[in-house]
């Protein structure tokens, strides 16, 4: 049985994908200067997410960013006032904040994974690397905000409509996709371990899975639907 660590590391690399191969599918405009940026399109398909997307300059300087990076920042820094602060001006200091919580350093020439431990949450987790395309002052370095206890949300109608599961069947889904077991499941359910174990075997049968891991994997990349 996986372990909610595995999880995690797999809801990461399920979002960091999604968010990627759909990033050629739209476009958004800049938030600063009203024209189009060549990297919206990857900071719309991040907020869908629910990841934190920042551009960072040569320089270092915040060029653009999503409304969940902002988000981020504000439940980590809670002493700013972000209604009156720019984070184009801020954004970079509060990274190098960032950092040295963490006791990391990043190379933004390389794509690097940084792992910011959180007292009282679970870990944050950066993940930069640069863009495609640079310039001597243009965007160079793209950093994405992974908030663990911010997962998306399954909808147990999609799955019900997807693969025709039952509303329990789907009820059962959504509890094993938080991490928690078949046994917890049931008793939050209210029905005994051999009838939930019998809907997950329907499940499994719907869903063209064959074991527990393989469902959440699954589980994790229907939870990106909007």
């Amino acid at each position: 049985m996986s372990t909610q660590r595995e999880i995690d590391q797999q809801l990461i690399r399920t979002i960091i994908f999604d968010a990627t191969r759909h990033a050629a599918n739209h476009r958004i405009f800049s938030i600063f200067d009203g024209q189009i940026s060549m990297h919206g399109s990857l900071l719309k398909s991040l907020e869908r997410t629910r990841c934190g997307g920042i551009i960072l300059s040569t320089d270092g300087m915040v060029i653009e960013y999503n409304g969940t990076a902002r988000s981020v920042l504000e439940s980590i820094f809670d002493g700013i006032d972000f209604d009156k602060v720019d984070l184009a001006d801020v954004g970079r200091s509060l990274i190098k904040k960032l950092l040295a919580g963490s006791q990391s350093r990043i190379n933004v020439d390389n794509d690097e994974w940084v792992l910011i431990e959180r007292s009282d949450k679970r870990p944050l987790i950066m993940h930069a690397f640069p863009t495609l395309v640079q310039n001597q002052e243009g965007p160079h370095t793209v950093l994405v905000l992974i908030d663990l206890d911010d997962t998306p949300q399954i909808s147990p109608i999609a799955l019900e409509r997807i693969f025709k599961m039952t509303r329990a069947e789907a009820k059962l889904s959504v509890l094993l996709s938080s991490g928690i077991t078949i046994a917890e499941s049931a008793e939050v359910l209210g029905i005994s371990v051999a009838t939930a174990r019998s809907q997950l075997a329907s499940v499994f049968n719907k869903t063209r899975t064959n074991r527990q891991a393989e469902l959440i994997k699954l589980l994790g990349r229907i939870s990106l639907i909007p």
